[in-house]
């Protein structure tokens, strides 16, 4: 008695998913990203800044309780609102400052793009991003690779030493929604 045996071998057809996005320089565009990103980096900033402020007079009061001779609360009270002023103080004149040098850093960001080419081009695969402009070209694989939504702002980081943040806006091109989903396939989202 013979018995045949069909044996079905199943062949899969890999199809790497690949999106090609061009984007086209606009001034307008591109400073309002630069703003709002400023202000976006300040904002993470805060809640280190007040941790270290609860710290220090955290310090303070423990030094204060500990050399205690004739003072009252009411002059460390003091103190200590005169150390919230002059810190507050001290913020907002270092966020001011910072903001004209990098307002100054993108004038001088943004007269550079206009001397090359003004198109970007973006390479998602299964592999990598990779961003080609004539300024630079960056290629990095996924694990490297996080990113932010904020509002209709996607801020792509890629890790490489320094960390190198590419913004791109839905205002930009049609096919932000594509981006996105690429980006929430193959890389690592940020807490923000």
């Amino acid at each position: 008695m013979s018995s045949k045996f069909n044996i079905f071998t199943e062949t899969t057809i890999h199809v790497e998913s690949s999106l090609q996005v061009f984007i086209n320089f606009n001034e307008k565009i591109t400073r309002k990203q630069l703003e709002k990103y400023y202000l976006f980096s300040w904002k993470k900033k805060l809640p280190s800044l007040l941790k270290n402020f609860f710290f220090i007079v955290l310090f303070l009061t423990i030094i204060d309780s500990i050399f205690k001779e004739d003072r009252s609360r009411i002059d460390f009270l003091n103190f200590i609102g005169i150390f919230l002023t002059v810190y507050v103080v001290l913020y907002v004149a270092i966020f001011y400052f910072n903001k004209a040098n990098y307002i100054s850093k993108t004038n001088k960001y943004i007269a550079e793009l206009r001397e090359f080419s003004p198109v970007s081009e973006l390479y998602f695969d299964e592999n990598s991003f990779y961003l080609k402009t004539e300024p630079f070209d960056i290629r990095s694989i996924w694990k490297n690779i996080s990113y932010e939504v904020l509002g209709k702002t996607v801020y792509i980081t890629v890790k490489m030493g320094t960390p190198f943040t590419y913004i791109i806006s839905e205002d930009e091109t049609d096919q932000y929604q594509n981006i996105l989903d690429f980006l929430k396939k193959k890389s690592n989202t940020k807490k923000t």
